[in-house]
This record gives structure tokens, sequence and C-alpha cells, in this order.
């Protein structure tokens, strides 16, 4: 139990500061109106995540039912470990001599609106991630209303990356802009070496915990 609790504690912290997660929404904080639309953003991307974790862990089978299934899930981990590595080794070979900008995508969010927003915030989390996320869920082996608790708290855990532009805008007053603006430039600037150590960090584990377990 306690591997399959380190690996739906570390899949959700690298949920939480997933860049293209996280980026839109200090980018939609930063433009006209970017209080509202940040805070549709954030609601989409919640509401996103608590139906796929809190159906999971209603709905699907726990415990010995869950753990019949295991073989196949330490095949999944295995296959999902080592694409993410070699998804790693291609973003730093393609990008290495690239001069980081924001992406053109990235650029259009000044456009959108608040609706807009809220749509985004359902398309943008990392669901393949979020599939390892509910495997382990299931094999925590938990029931009822310890597990939806299970869930609810790694929802919240995941979505502090996304809510974060809503507290610095509370908290900062008069600043606000200011400090938006620079942990913009920031987050663009660094986006590919975040990617690369919590992918590297999750492959190691997948690739690890799934060969072992076959």
């Amino acid at each position: 139990m306690t591997g399959h609790a380190l690996t739906l504690a570390l899949v959700g912290l690298v949920v939480m500061v997933w860049p293209w997660s996280v980026l839109p929404a200090f980018l939609l904080a930063a433009t006209e109106r970017g209080a509202a639309k940040s805070a549709a953003y954030a609601v989409g991307y919640v509401a996103a995540l608590a139906i796929v974790m809190v159906l999971a862990a209603t709905l699907l089978p726990p415990g010995p039912r869950a753990r019949a299934t295991g073989h196949l899930v330490a095949w999944i981990e295995l296959v999902i470990g080592i694409a993410l590595a070699l998804f790693v080794l291609v973003l730093w070979i393609r990008q290495r001599r690239r001069e980081e900008v924001t992406p053109k995508w990235l650029r259009g969010l000044d456009r959108i609106g608040i609706v807009a927003a809220f749509v985004l915030g359902l398309w943008v989390p990392n669901y393949m991630l979020v599939t390892v996320a509910v495997a382990e869920l299931t094999l925590l082996g938990l029931h009822g209303v310890e597990a939806v608790l299970v869930a609810v708290v790694w929802v919240g855990v995941a979505t502090l990356g996304v809510v974060t532009p809503l507290l610095v805008l509370a908290r900062s007053g008069a600043r606000a802009a200011a400090v938006q603006q620079a942990w913009r430039t920031w987050l663009v600037e660094h986006s590919s070496a975040i990617i690369y150590v919590v992918l590297g960090l999750v492959s190691v584990v997948l690739v690890v915990k799934g060969g072992s377990a076959i």
C-alpha cells in the first residue's frame, strides 16, 4: 500500500506543477479581466479532476478486485514510464538549442473570454497522469468515504498550481500586476526545465515500480 500511496502522491505533485496547466493560469491572470478568467479556468480544471477522481473512488472496485488487475497495472506503469522517459529525451534533443518563447496558442489566451477559459480548464489536465492516479487510488484498497476523502485531497494538491495566481492577486494588492508579469516571464523561461525534472522523476518511479511488479 505504501508504494501505491507514494506513487499517487508523486503524480499529484507532478500534476500540480505541470507547466502547460499552470502556465495558462498565470497568463490568464495577466490579461484584461485576468482575475475572472483565471477563476473560471481554475473552476474548470478543478471540476475536471474532481469528476474523474471522485467517480474512480466511488465506482471502481477497491481491494482484492482492484489488486487482481495489479499485473496489468504494472505493465501499464512500465509502458507509461518508458514513454515518459523517451518523451523527455525527445524534448531535450529538440529544445536544447531553442530560445524559450511563449507558444502562439498561449499568447492567444489574451483574447479569450471567461466561458472559453472555463472550457480550457476542462481540457488542459494531463489525463495520462490522471489515469495513473486513478489506478493507484483503486489499488490502495480504500472504501466509501475514505476513498472519496483521498480523492478530494489529491485533487486539492493537484490543483494548487492553477489557483496560485488567484492567491497572488488577492495578497499583492497594487503590486499584483507586476508580480504576475514576473511570474509569467519566469514560467515561460523555465517551463522546459520543469518538465524535464518532474517527468524524469515520474518515469523513474513508474519504470522501477512497474518493472519490479511484473
